[in-house]
């Protein structure tokens, strides 16, 4: 608003002052003027029409000799609000083209093409101006939907990730253990499957918990503990296959949450990988602190031919795989998945640990 009484009183005094002619005419048109102009914020189209038409009539009359840049002032927001259109802008170049021809024909004509050029130039850098602002502008938008969207996106394959490691591993573990005991008749072989599949469940309601309160409470932000390498051990103990734990290196210092996160979750998706392809294999599960970053690997012995061409190089990799190369990527880190030579398969991961 200040900018625009500026403008105004600057057009007033260069092109308005001193007052000719009829005096109560002039006090009208330029108080029209201040008026339109002062429009600019709130109604940038009736003040732009206001002020061409108070300009206008000022050179027909011969009390003013604005060369249209209050107009041009205020048309600078009516390209940003409406722009885009050469149509518009055209006609309006148009229109002053017509006005300034008809009311300067008492001017010398050298002052009607001059003012005619620098009525033309003002009022069309405005609307460049303007158009351009509205560009940037819808540019702007653009990329803040689109930057919205893979936000949505990465947050949905985020619980996707995690519902799937948490749900996929626990049931298959489930349905091992229930399985085997069922088949074997020993009533304390069926207890113990029994409290197996309590514990599994126990912990992968926990798990789904932490991950859907997080989704809950920010969509982002964890909102409780996640497990990390102090599971790794009863995540081992309570595999659907037999399995060993090997910790190597040095872990004095703590890892960060996401890189433990992303241990347990290499280790969780081989060891169900193993129970679903591999029944009756050995595992070994290994994960070592090399220098600045974790090395994870889990190995199975194999377990006879079904199910095994699910895990062949040749085969598409299932969400499990998928969820756990995305995870290390995320955190700079690869992941190497096949079969080994003769028997076996391997899930190997390589995670980079800030300091």
């Amino acid at each position: 608003m200040l900018a625009d009484a500026g403008v105004a009183a600057l057009c007033v005094v260069v092109f308005w002052l001193p007052p000719g002619g009829n005096a109560a005419l002039h006090v009208v048109l330029v108080v029209a003027l201040v008026l339109g102009v002062l429009l600019r914020g709130r109604l940038p189209v009736v003040g732009f029409a206001l002020v061409s038409v108070v300009t206008a009539i000022g050179w027909a009359v011969g009390l003013g000799h604005d060369p249209f840049l209050a107009a041009a002032w205020v048309l600078h927001p009516v390209a940003v609000r409406y722009g885009g259109s050469t149509r518009r802008v055209g006609a309006v170049l148009g229109g002053v083209l017509a006005v300034l021809l008809v009311t300067g024909t008492e001017e010398e004509p050298g002052v009607v093409v001059r003012q005619v050029m620098v009525s033309l130039l003002a009022l069309a850098a405005a609307w460049q101006l303007g158009a351009s602002v509205r560009r940037e502008r819808a540019e702007a938008a653009r990329a803040a939907r689109a930057e919205g969207e893979r936000a949505v996106v990465a947050e949905r394959l985020r619980v996707v990730r995690e519902v799937h490691d948490v749900v996929s591993h626990s049931l298959g573990a489930i349905a091992l253990t229930s399985g085997v005991a069922a088949h074997l008749g020993d009533p304390e072989a069926l207890r113990r499957g029994l409290d197996e599949v309590e514990r599994t469940s126990k912990r992968a309601m926990g798990e789904l918990r932490a991950v859907l309160g997080a989704v809950r409470e920010s969509g982002v932000r964890e909102s409780g503990p996640q497990p990390g390498i102090g599971d790794l051990a009863a995540l081992v103990r309570d595999s659907p296959v037999e399995a060993e734990l090997r910790l190597e290196g040095e872990w004095g210092g703590e890892l960060p949450a996401a890189v433990g996160l992303a241990v347990y979750r290499v280790v969780q998706e081989g060891l169900t990988n193993a129970g679903k392809h591999a029944v009756g294999a050995r595992c070994s599960v290994r994960v070592a602190r090399r220098g600045g970053g974790v090395e994870v690997s889990v190995v199975d012995s194999g377990g006879g031919s079904a199910g095994r061409e699910g895990r062949g190089s040749g085969a598409a990799p299932g969400f499990g795989l998928v969820g756990v190369r995305e995870r290390v990527e995320l955190l700079g880190g690869g992941v190497s998945a096949g079969p080994l030579r003769g028997k076996g398969f391997a899930l190997r991961a390589v995670i980079p640990v800030e300091r």
